[in-house]
């Protein structure tokens, strides 16, 4: 039986044989021939994969005939009929009979078909009667597909103070983009003006964004080859033209070089050398004076940081560009330092909220406790909202708490030469043998130290959370045996339950302010900490500061070396005076450590336990756990 739409449309084939859903649709007419229904009644597409739409088709004559079924349009950018595939081709049917058609639409993910909401046509049509057919409009929304490519012209550039070339970046996707464009060097050593950060990108449209480098000009020689990298990140702005916005997008970047001139050409040196005779002759008098004492030209440099040589990359005699590894350390002295410092930064967080929630616990039981009459039902209501804010806060704080307590103890077990009782399945918090076991290695082990404040902190915060929680109960017993409910407090109830406990004790006030103050001052140097020692572990790789040859090398594979240690000495290739940098030099951003983060807050701390991101002196947020190793989570 027919169970489509009876919606009964006639139209007629134009002259030139094309037909529109738009220019050609007529009203419906009494004298139906074909009914037409679709399922699905709309389609969602992506580019590469096949869509399927069942086209049941109606012969409302009184002949025997066959039905072809196709689909046309959208106008711009229309459906090709290669792509679409009908099964069966004809169909068949008796009077007052239905059939179906299946159209199978598979779009190449190379067609570049715009993303967003269209119209097309289902078009049938009958072979007897070619000029009668009827078009059913399917709705389709394309799926955004973003892409971009990114190339440097040119990708070689010469010159001398600076040098222009063209990022040109080119919209290989479906869907408009937002692309924000960057550049960098490994020797930071580069200065970059880009004409525009940000460029909108039609789909298949290409915009070229002139770069501008600068940099200090080597002295002598042939010049310095400096690579750099412009990449983009791309923010898809499908929302624009009816589509979902894809999450994520790739971002592309292009890498190139700039060889830059130096002041003085090798070739200067060579006509030079064709009047060697006469510079001879200056040169013999100049002999003949009191000659100054020479010039050092060469310095060693150390990592900053103690550790153990895990790699040396050079080799004696060895020119080194700028930016060049020489050296790694392994086993250093600043993944412990790293370590402690995020527990610290840990700890510090937790404290400061231990103190708020300890205030509003205190001035809610001076508020039951201030005299003999309860306050009205409204303010207990309130209260109750507050303190049920408070709780859920207090377990959030707790939470942090024992990461912090698992994290300290992974690192101390990873370390123990004879792994107790610490790291066989404890209970948290830790039982009073344990933290005893732990504290006659405190002394010598600041992993067993660690261990000890983590318990404590989450003791703490446990105790907070049960006397909140505590008088969570209380007060809804309150609210219950005067009539009231837990539901939502009004403004009023709200204020005055502010005002009533603004009225507590100034000295008290004052006092907790002056705790939040100290406990931020505590964060804060505890971030500072933190950053320093996200520094120190990006120190343990050891990069050429300058243009170099390697005249010496005092260091070997699994050797200790001190902080302070000279490791490498070099010479300058263009002549002049080197001066060896101290051993608290910036490191290079490549080399900071991933997964690192020195959050100031919970709720940024809280981001990191559950995996988001941050940043902390240039590195990636993660986990905020410096080093690996085995151990109970």
């Amino acid at each position: 039986m027919w169970t489509g739409r009876a919606m009964i449309r006639r139209i007629d084939r134009p002259p030139d044989g094309h037909t529109s859903t738009d220019r050609h649709r007529t009203e419906p007419v009494t004298t139906a021939t074909i009914q037409v229904h679709l399922d699905p009644d709309h389609l969602a597409l992506t580019l590469g994969e096949r869509a399927t739409v069942e086209v049941e088709v109606f012969n409302a004559s009184s002949i025997v005939d066959e039905f072809r079924v196709e689909l046309i349009g959208p106008e711009v950018d229309p459906i090709r009929p290669e792509w679409v595939t009908a099964q069966p081709a004809r169909l068949p049917l008796f009077p007052n009979a239905s059939g179906v058609v299946t159209l199978t639409l598979d779009v190449p993910a190379a067609s570049q078909l715009l993303a967003g909401r269209h119209i097309i046509g289902v078009r049938v049509s009958s072979t007897s009667d070619p000029s009668t057919a009827y078009v059913e409009e399917l709705p389709v929304v394309v799926n955004s597909q973003p892409a971009i490519s990114v190339h440097l012209e040119p990708q070689m550039a010469a010159g001398h103070r600076w040098v222009e070339v063209d990022a040109v970046v080119r919209n290989l996707g479906n869907v408009p983009l937002l692309v924000r464009l960057s550049a960098s060097d490994p020797a930071s050593l580069i200065r970059y003006e880009l004409s525009r950060t940000e460029v909108d990108l039609p789909a298949d449209a290409e915009e070229r964004v002139p770069i501008i480098l600068r940099a200090r000009r080597p002295l002598i020689g042939t010049g310095t080859i400096r690579p750099y990298v412009v990449a983009a990140t791309v923010e898809d702005r499908a929302d624009e033209v009816g589509a979902e916005q894809q999450p994520y997008v790739e971002g592309a970047r292009a890498e190139g070089q700039w060889h830059q001139l130096p002041v003085i050409s090798g070739r200067i040196l060579t006509i030079a050398g064709a009047i060697l005779p006469m510079i001879a002759i200056v040169v013999a008098a100049l002999i003949l004076r009191p000659q100054p004492e020479p010039v050092d030209l060469t310095g060693p440099i150390g990592f900053g940081v103690a550790g153990t040589v895990e790699t040396v990359d050079v080799r004696v005699g060895q020119t080194v560009l700028a930016g060049e590894r020489l050296a790694s350390l392994h086993r250093t002295d600043a993944l412990v330092a790293l370590d402690t410092a995020q527990l610290d930064l840990r700890r510090a967080i937790v404290d400061l909220e231990g103190i708020k929630t300890a205030k509003v616990v205190g001035d809610a039981e001076s508020l039951l406790t201030g005299s003999e009459d309860l306050p009205p039902t409204e303010f207990l209501e309130a209260l109750a909202e507050q303190l049920l804010d408070t709780a859920n806060n207090a377990l959030s704080v707790s939470s942090t708490a024992l990461t912090g307590l698992s994290e300290a103890l992974s690192i101390y077990c990873a370390g123990a030469a004879n792994p107790g009782a610490a790291c066989a399945n404890p209970s948290y918090p830790l039982g009073p043998d344990i933290t005893a076991a732990l504290a006659t290695e405190a002394a010598t082990n600041p992993s067993a130290k660690a261990v000890i404040d983590a318990n404590g902190n989450y003791r703490a915060a446990n105790t907070t959370l049960q006397s909140v929680t505590t008088l969570l109960d209380q007060v809804r017993k309150l609210v219950e045996a005067n009539g009231g409910a837990m539901t939502a407090p009004d403004e009023a109830s709200t204020a005055g339950l502010a005002a009533a406990l603004s009225e507590q004790d100034a000295q008290a006030q004052a006092e907790y302010e002056l705790a939040l103050l100290e406990a931020q001052t505590q964060i804060a140097a505890a971030q500072l900490a933190c950053r320093a020692a996200v520094q120190n572990v990006g120190r343990t790789v050891l990069r050429a500061p300058v243009d170099s040859i390697i005249r010496s090398i005092d260091i070997a594979a699994g050797v200790e070396l001190e902080a302070d240690a000279p490791a490498i000495t070099l010479e300058r290739v263009d002549g002049r005076a080197f001066h060896a940098p101290p051993g608290q030099r910036p490191p290079s951003l490549q080399d900071l450590p991933e997964g690192v983060s020195c959050p100031g807050s919970i709720e940024e701390l809280q981001q990191m336990d559950s995996g988001g991101t941050g940043t902390a002196g240039g590195g990636a947020g993660g986990n905020g756990n410096g080093s690996t190793g085995a151990g109970p989570k």
